[in-house]
């Protein structure tokens, strides 16, 4: 047979329904009392989580043209010293040392001056060797000498005239030995696109906030005099400059999809309880005008670049192309590119601030004509020590391969010191 059906208990009567609230209508006496704490510092503020150490900031490294550094009214001086020691078996094409060589060093002395926020001065000489008729020689070269203008007195847009490198890619943001994490630069920003190409011109910069994940789209753009500067006997095509009044233009369009960072005050959105930082860009860069005496032939530089940071790690790729009309000869077209992947890890320690480890990979063919030692693939792998800051020290080892048997294995070793 079933069980016996058992009822639920009847509901408890409350015993306090229908009671009179014993202190409706009384006065609250802390109404209008003044915030005792009002004001205060909070004593917590900025402190580690139980048990956490708190994070010591990372050092900025000396970049005077990095778009992100931070200028309060004022002056500053900066400088930095490197000395590089390659050893290469046997020469090596693009950097063009061979046997033990120290003639990748260089000396810098950086100078900006804002005596108010809305307009200042930056200048920047450098002092290195340049490959000139096949032989090194020590040059003292300027850099940067500008007026930078800020009207709205802040980061979002900035207006320059004078001298400077032009706005094409985004390596030359990391060019700079302190923020170079390898010995050398990728061979498609020494063969295809020459270097830190520096002008005379006009530059707008300028970032507009998309609110999306941090995001925002970055603009910088210029009107420059035309490559009339130094010869540039390493990047074919550019050896004689440019010959007539016709300005060129160049510029870089990116947009930062997402940026974070753990450490800033207020942190809100849906990056806000990542730990760690968090950047993501992607971006566009071209250089177009006409470069002969009569204005006719022209020359045209393209390149895409991306770029993702998240805590210590860097991961970077770039691509260049060019295309230049030459006088009675085929078009000169080439190409190249390079992805970079790096880690970092801040210790903090006296004597081992932190210790960086990077991987490059490059390609590049600066001339479709021809096949040569440029027809270029390298493998750069690399150890970065920071022992005290101010103060790195690096370890390179890079293999190439060009057509025919040439295989060039090149050692780096260099010191450098930045203030």
């Amino acid at each position: 047979p079933a069980p016996p059906r058992r009822l639920p208990p009847a509901p408890a009567e409350d015993p306090f329904a229908g009671a009179e609230d014993p202190f409706a209508g009384a006065e609250d006496p802390f109404a209008g009392a003044e915030d005792p704490f009002a004001g205060a510092e909070d004593p917590f503020a900025g402190a580690a989580p139980p048990g956490e150490a708190a994070p010591s900031p990372p050092a900025a490294p000396f970049d005077p043209d990095a778009v992100e550094l931070h200028v309060t009214p004022g002056i500053e001086l900066h400088g930095r010293a490197n000395a590089t020691l390659a050893v290469a078996r046997p020469e090596e094409p693009v950097e063009r040392v061979a046997d033990e060589s120290v003639e990748l060093s260089s000396l810098d002395l950086y100078l900006q001056a804002f005596p108010v926020p809305w307009a200042g001065l930056l200048v920047e000489v450098e002092v290195e060797s340049e490959l000139e008729n096949e032989a090194r020689e020590v040059e003292v070269d300027p850099e940067l000498l500008l007026l930078e203008l800020r009207p709205l007195q802040n980061e979002s847009l900035r207006l320059r005239l004078g001298y400077a490198p032009l706005p094409f890619g985004l390596e030359r943001r990391y060019y700079a030995p302190p923020r170079n994490v390898l010995a050398n630069r990728p061979a498609v920003f020494r063969r295809v696109f020459p270097g830190t190409a520096s002008d005379v011109g006009a530059w707008v910069w300028g970032v507009l906030d998309l609110g999306l994940l941090g995001g925002s789209l970055e603009l910088e753009a210029g009107a420059f005099r035309g490559l009339t500067g130094p010869t540039r006997e390493d990047v074919p095509a550019f050896e004689d400059g440019d010959t007539n009044d016709e300005p060129q233009f160049s510029g870089r369009l990116a947009w930062t999809l997402a940026e974070h960072d753990p450490n800033a005050p207020n942190a809100s959105g849906l990056l806000a309880d990542v730990p760690v930082g968090l950047r993501l860009t992607i971006g566009a860069s071209l250089l177009f005008g006409h470069y002969d005496r009569a204005a006719r032939r022209r020359l045209l530089l393209h390149g895409f670049d991306g770029e993702l940071a998240l805590g210590g790690l860097r991961v970077r790729f770039e691509y260049v192309a060019r295309w230049f009309e030459i006088r009675r000869a085929p078009d000169l077209r080439g190409e190249g590119h390079y992805a970079l992947v790096s880690y970092t890890h801040r210790f903090g320690w006296t004597g081992l601030e932190d210790l960086s480890v990077a991987v490059r990979y490059g390609r590049m063919d600066p001339d479709r004509r021809v096949r040569d030692a440029f027809d270029l693939e390298r493998i750069h792998v690399g150890l970065a020590w920071t022992p005290v800051e101010g103060l790195l020290v690096k370890v390179g080892y890079e293999w190439g391969r060009a057509p025919g048997r040439l295989r060039p294995r090149t050692l780096y070793l260099e010191a450098g010191y930045s203030f």
